[in-house]
């Protein structure tokens, strides 16, 4: 008995609580060298970070690809670190772009990517949050 006490204790405080939904991608368009991602992110009452990352293998002196991002049909200025484009690099390479979705709880934010790319092959992308 005690140990049910005390695991209603702990199990209280989170009744009510929801924690914010992870984001949902899926791929709208796609062609041999290109991709159309639109990712919904939920939104909360504090800004949160996020990272798209599109990965490719056999990359080598003429490979070239680019992401173009927009966040609500607008364009989305990626911060420090990002790298949106790339040339001749070889092996595996990504791009990525780091960004915030500033707090507005009850709606959510729609992220469309478009990934590029040429003499590498495309292996996959991921959003990743807090």
């Amino acid at each position: 008995m005690r140990h049910v006490a005390l695991y209603l204790f702990f199990l209280f405080p989170l009744i009510g609580y929801a924690a914010p939904s992870d984001p949902t991608c899926a791929v709208e368009a796609e062609t041999y060298n290109s991709k159309e991602v639109l990712c919904t992110i939920p939104q909360t009452a504090e800004p949160r970070s996020y990272e798209f990352t599109a990965r490719f293998s056999g990359g080598h002196d003429d490979t070239r690809a680019s992401i173009k991002t927009m966040l609500d049909a607008k364009p989305l200025v990626c911060e420090g670190g990002s790298k949106k484009e790339l040339f001749g690099e070889d092996g595996d390479v990504s791009l990525l772009c780091r960004f915030v979705v500033s707090g507005m709880s009850g709606s959510q934010s729609q992220l469309r990517v478009t990934i590029r790319w040429s003499h590498a092959e495309y292996t996959d992308f991921r959003l990743t949050g807090p």
